[in-house]
């Protein structure tokens, strides 16, 4: 068996919108507003320090642990707790930091965008855009036949033959999802980074509680309908609907941003 032709062109579809919808944002900002460089590179560095290198390590240490297993089980403590909360405690708290030490001197909308294109930005680009590459070239390679003698020597025939039967069943329609839930996270990114970037101006934790239940919010509802058997449909158009929310907010803020900035002044 092959790996559909239609889930090979929406795998590339998906990966060309991961990295050409950050990179088209950042040319319209810098252009537009001429947005921080060092906003997009603290918002990308801070994601890989607390999410890459701090919380799923953590969570990894977290799922040796004996008394951990039960829990594990546990539907809502899987996607509530651990997907979500924990999610949001890390890297809100992390955008928090990011915004009041480092970027304290670069306190704008424009700057609360940046920030936030770097942080889902390389979230889309540097973990799932890297991971639809490598699908696509396995695909690649089981469908011109080499993918046997070159994979399975190196990661044995049971390994190989569960990501083999994994590309090959893999309704299409999902790897468009891929692409397009990116899309959607990384708009609701761009309004948890204003959220946190007003917590900051205003000097109120109460908006860095809000980013952080509002980050569990977008996590923890996805997680659960695809385990109960909604489908794929039915968690991109929660995270759809979501993301149209958050476009709204994110346009609508401009203005409450720049009130802030002239009251400073």
């Amino acid at each position: 068996m092959l790996v559909s032709f239609t889930s090979i062109v929406f795998m590339v579809f998906s990966l060309l919108l991961i990295f050409l919808f950050p990179i088209g944002l950042i040319i319209f900002m810098h252009r537009r507003y001429r947005i921080s460089i060092k906003a997009l590179l603290v918002g990308a560095a801070v994601f890989i320090i607390f999410q890459l290198l701090t919380r799923i390590p953590l969570l990894g240490v977290l799922a040796r642990q004996p008394w951990y297993e039960p829990l594990a089980q546990n539907l809502f403590f899987n996607a509530v707790i651990i997907g979500g909360l924990t999610a949001g405690l890390f890297e809100e708290t992390g955008r928090y930091l990011g915004f009041r030490y480092i970027l304290k001197n670069e306190l704008s909308w424009e700057n609360g965008i940046a920030y936030g294109i770097g942080h889902g930005g390389f979230e889309a680009m540097g973990l799932v855009g890297l991971n639809f590459i490598n699908n696509i070239v396995l695909s690649l390679m089981i469908n011109s036949g080499i993918f046997d003698s070159m994979i399975v020597p190196q990661i044995g025939e049971a390994a190989a033959g569960q990501i083999k039967n994994i590309l090959i069943t893999t309704p299409p329609v999902d790897f468009l999802f891929g692409g397009l839930e990116r899309i959607f996270t990384l708009t609701v990114q761009l309004a948890l980074s204003l959220i946190v970037l007003y917590a900051v101006m205003k000097r109120k934790a109460i908006f860095l509680l809000l980013a952080i239940l509002l980050h569990a919010a977008v996590n923890a509802p996805a997680v659960i309908l695809l385990v109960q058997g909604f489908g794929t449909w039915a968690a991109e158009l929660y995270l759809f609907l979501l993301a149209a929310a958050a476009t709204v907010f994110v346009v609508k803020s401009k203005g409450l941003f720049q009130r802030e900035e002239n009251a400073v002044e």
